[in-house]
């Protein structure tokens, strides 16, 4: 098989197996959350919720180094020079045993001082030991199994960690909801997550070791091949600080807590599975656009990247869309009968489809420049758009509470969007700021009226069963609409897109 067949198969098999991930991961965790705000009730919820993104916001540790050594590898793996391979991975080997020991010391630290600052009526030590069981299954992850996952994202074999990940925990969520319904304790969800988590990460590198008999990581290591980690760093501060600071803010905040942090965490909850899904999609072709960058000239590039690109955005507007539909029947359904806290806020809702729309359409953008090493370019964006974020996240969530910080996440991932597709579209691949236009503004401009139409359309539904049969019906129908704008405004894109897909099907 071709190299380039090899691309296509692994780009889908990548998207598939972490489409299947988030279902898995999203749908039963739904469930699980559902059961515990029925047994444990919202403020175990909202800690619950703070504590991932408590451990998320640690993994500014890693620094992005991750992505540094997918690009270092590029050459070499194409070329077959394996002990170039085993002399970056040696280093980086080296480089993730000292941040996993970091992560592991600053999130003992962490757990304590957040158990203390935590505005919640949980115990302190109950709270702390929630927060250090989140922290110790990514802290594994980096002493002893991101080494073999950066040359599985490398190989294009992302699909290993998804599948296995889907496995694992869909197994520890299932184990939470045989435990929560039997009458568990509250700490059993914590130890049921950890535990499969820390299988996953065995799995992952045993199966790494057997397909890959090169490995040897005892050569010496070869640091100074990987390059731009102090760039990449800055990128992954920013999103790191995007990601996790509402639910952090509220959960501390004297005028929220770990109650309205539940809250946002609902809407959040939805929303996540979302980006899962698209980013699932968006993000499985840009290794292999790594490898073309690796062996052509970037305006031999363009053709792919763009249909790539339209891709992206057809899958935005079907599942935005279709979300504006339903999320406010859903958050109806799901928290029917709770009556701790006020969920139904249809003002969130509106905020976070703006908010993820942005999010999601700079992504082709953002990969591109990573995949190409363009690491100063994209720190200069990051550290521009860090700054406004602080600066005016501070501001509005002081001023104007949740509102004020949705604000600044929506002012944020537009200034990012702005900076980077016009980058890419200007000066990456030279005068193609209005082909970015033509494939993106109608899918923009009617995907907004389609949102406020459907989101006017469907107030309540009965039951879960008419829930995803409306579901269903909006999805396909949105589905059409994308296809028919493709076909009037891009309809060369459209139709190569097709013939790409059916290609790889068949294949």
């Amino acid at each position: 098989m071709s190299q380039k067949n090899n691309r296509n198969i692994y780009s889908l098999l990548n998207a598939f197996s972490a489409i299947l991930l988030t279902l898995v991961n999203g749908l039963m965790g739904i469930v699980a959350t559902r059961l515990i705000l029925e047994h444990y009730g919202s403020d175990f919820n909202g800690l619950n919720s703070t504590a991932n993104q408590v451990v998320h916001v640690l993994l500014i540790i890693e620094g992005g180094f991750t992505t540094a050594s997918n690009v270092a590898l590029f050459k070499p793996m194409v070329n077959g020079d394996y002990n170039t391979v085993n002399g970056i991975l040696a280093a980086t080997r080296k480089k993730f045993l000292k941040i996993g020991a970091l992560f592991f010391g600053v999130g003992t630290a962490v757990s304590i001082g957040f158990a203390l600052m935590a505005n919640s009526s949980l115990d302190r030590e109950f709270i702390a030991t929630v927060i250090m069981m989140t922290m110790i299954p990514p802290a594994f992850n980096l002493f002893y199994a991101t080494t073999y996952r950066v040359l599985l994202q490398t190989q294009q074999k992302e699909y290993v960690v998804s599948f296995t990940t889907a496995l694992t925990i869909g197994l520890g969520h299932l184990a939470n909801i045989i435990m929560i319904t039997k009458g568990g304790p509250m700490w059993m969800v914590r130890v049921n997550t950890m535990t499969f988590s820390l299988l996953s990460y065995i799995i992952i590198v045993a199966a790494t070791k057997r397909k890959n008999k090169f490995l040897d990581l005892k050569v010496t290591p070869r640091p100074e091949l990987i390059k731009g980690t102090g760039d990449v760093m800055a990128q992954r501060i920013t999103s790191v600080i995007y990601d996790s600071s509402p639910l952090i803010f509220l959960a501390i905040s004297p005028t929220g807590g770990t109650v309205l942090a539940s809250v946002y965490a609902v809407y959040n909850n939805v929303f996540s599975i979302l980006k899962s899904l698209m980013r699932g999609a968006i993000d499985a072709p840009r290794l292999s656009i790594g490898q073309l960058l690796a062996q052509r000239k970037r305006e031999n590039v363009w053709n792919v990247f763009s249909q790539y690109e339209y891709a992206a955005f057809s899958i935005v507007f079907v599942l935005l869309t279709t979300t504006a539909a339903m999320i406010m029947p859903f958050v109806r359904l799901y928290t029917d009968g709770i009556t701790d806290a006020s969920y139904l806020d249809s003002g969130i809702a509106v905020m976070m489809i703006m908010i993820v729309t942005a999010e999601m359409i700079h992504m082709p953008s953002s990969h591109i420049l990573n995949m190409a090493g363009e690491f100063k370019i994209c720190r200069n964006i990051q550290i521009t758009t860090c700054v406004i974020l602080l600066i005016s996240m501070s501001i509005g969530g002081t001023l104007w509470g949740l509102y004020g910080m949705l604000f600044s996440l929506l002012l944020v991932t537009l200034v990012l969007d702005l900076l980077e597709m016009i980058y890419v579209h200007t000066k990456f691949f030279k005068g193609k700021l209005l082909s970015l236009l033509r494939l993106l503004m109608p899918l923009l401009l009617i995907g907004a009226g389609v949102c406020y139409f459907e989101f006017q359309f469907l107030t309540a539904v009965s039951g879960y069963l008419q829930f995803v049969l409306y579901g269903i019906l909006f999805a396909v129908i949105n589905a059409i609409l994308a296809v028919i704008i493709g076909l009037i405004f891009n309809r060369k894109i459209t139709l190569s897109l097709f013939r790409r897909v059916l290609s790889m099907i068949k294949r």
